[in-house]
């Protein structure tokens, strides 16, 4: 699973030229994952780990990473980049 999420994150970056914020999983992979890093103690320690928001959904069928605005940001209007 952690392979598979690397790859995933590695793919969007290749495509976007930045990494995604936003990780949209369900419950039985989330399960996966965390099996596949016992180390990690907390749900934030795995979301540090990954350098992404986490989203438990059961509408994701498979794992994808997405980038979403910051909700400072939004709320502000602002926009992320140069």
């Amino acid at each position: 699973m952690l392979s598979f999420l690397f790859r995933l994150i590695h793919d969007f970056h290749a495509g976007h030229g930045f990494n995604p914020n936003t990780l949209y999983i369900n419950t039985f992979h989330y399960r996966n994952l965390r099996e596949s890093v016992p180390g990690l103690k907390a749900d934030a320690d795995l979301a540090r780990f990954l350098d992404v928001d986490i989203i438990l959904s059961e509408e994701s069928i498979h794992p994808h990473v997405a980038w979403l605005i910051p909700e400072s940001r939004q709320r502000a209007g602002g926009r992320s980049g140069g």
